[in-house]
């Protein structure tokens, strides 16, 4: 029996799709330690390639910080106001879908810790 080519091509997408997906990293921001004021995130980002499809978890104490996605000024001025969310359920996930850099702040400790991170996005290799 032969198969009809629009199934076929649906089964080739799939498979593009999880050969993808199965490339993909998921980044523990912060690793151990997870999101909090006691981490460098500049150090933790040394070493570090993020390309699309690639995963940021964020871990944390929810009545301790939040996870807020800011523009670029929002994460050069510490203010969410220009946010593109704000999440606080202490285990936070975001798929890298867009080449480009993304930010993030903890609306709690930007200013006085700098707790912010910026990322780097690549296009999937």
């Amino acid at each position: 029996m032969i198969a009809k080519p629009t199934n076929a091509l649906s089964v080739v997408a799939v498979l593009l799709l999880l050969i993808g997906s199965a490339f993909a990293t998921q980044y523990i921001v912060g690793d151990d330690s997870g999101w909090n004021t006691e981490v460098d995130y500049y150090a933790w980002l040394e070493g570090k390639t993020f390309y699309v499809g690639d995963v940021l978890v964020f871990s944390y104490v929810k009545t301790d910080h939040n996870v807020a996605m800011v523009d670029a000024n929002g994460y050069n001025n510490c203010n969410a106001d220009s946010n593109y969310g704000l999440y606080d359920t202490g285990y936070d996930t975001f798929t890298l879908t867009t080449p480009g850099d993304v930010y993030f702040i903890c609306t709690y400790h930007c200013d006085y810790t700098d707790q912010k991170l910026k990322v780097t996005i690549l296009p999937s290799p």
